[in-house]
């Protein structure tokens, strides 16, 4: 494996510091994503039964204590509850940038890698060509044993950039699978407790409006 690596010239090189940061970058993100995954519809479950009780206080100490963008999220809106509506869907809005953002940090550079592998491969080819090239010149054409380490150069390179490109490109694709899946989560679950925040408010009022008839009279407030 070394005596190939070799072979394939100074191309090799940059894909083999591509190829260590793909597997870096893979490794940390299937760590972050998987510490980020949570039970969205038993945490939305126990948001709501928080909501339902007026429990905000309850409701925001709950996401404080869970991991992942979604809570996170959630958080930002109850923090923000009493400033209205506008505040909390603003709130929500900024909070789920950041949230994707981070999801989706380090996805751009393997992106990018499965990108440029291939090129550094190609590059790798033509100089390995031009190599074969001049020991044909060099040797009238005489020995083709000349031109063998040209062409090896070549072939390893090209395929050292394949090698690496290819997983580059798949882990790219399921990352993002997956970040799209969260973004999906994320929606529902902002859907679903501007609702319910929406439910609670409305009982508050029918409450209050309940408490402010005097007299059999209803007093519009």
């Amino acid at each position: 494996m070394i005596d190939l690596f070799v072979k394939g010239g100074f191309a090799m090189y940059p894909l083999l510091a591509l190829s260590v940061v793909t597997l870096a970058i893979a490794i940390e993100r299937m760590v972050y994503l998987r510490k980020a995954q949570i039970d969205t519809g038993e945490f939305m479950e126990a948001i709501n039964g928080f909501l339902t009780r007026n429990a905000l206080e309850e409701a925001y100490r709950f996401c404080d204590s869970t991991s992942g963008p979604i809570s996170r999220i959630i958080k930002a809106g109850l923090k923000n509850q009493k400033r209205g509506r506008e505040d909390v869907i603003r709130s929500i809005e900024d909070a789920g940038a950041i949230e994707v953002s981070q999801l989706e940090r380090g996805i751009l550079i393997i992106q990018t890698i499965s990108k440029i592998a291939p090129l550094i491969g190609l590059f790798g080819t033509v100089t390995g060509m031009i190599r074969s090239f001049q020991a044909i010149g060099a040797a009238g054409g005489e020995n083709p044993r000349l031109v063998a380490a040209g062409i090896g150069e070549a072939l390893v390179a090209t395929a050292g950039g394949l090698v690496v490109a290819i997983p580059a490109y798949f882990l790219a694709f399921y990352f993002m699978n997956r970040v799209s899946k969260f973004i999906l989560d994320m929606q529902k679950s902002s859907i679903q407790f501007l609702d319910g925040l929406g439910e609670l408010e409305e009982t508050i009022a029918e409450r209050t409006q309940r408490f402010d008839t005097v007299g059999g009279d209803y007093l519009e407030i």
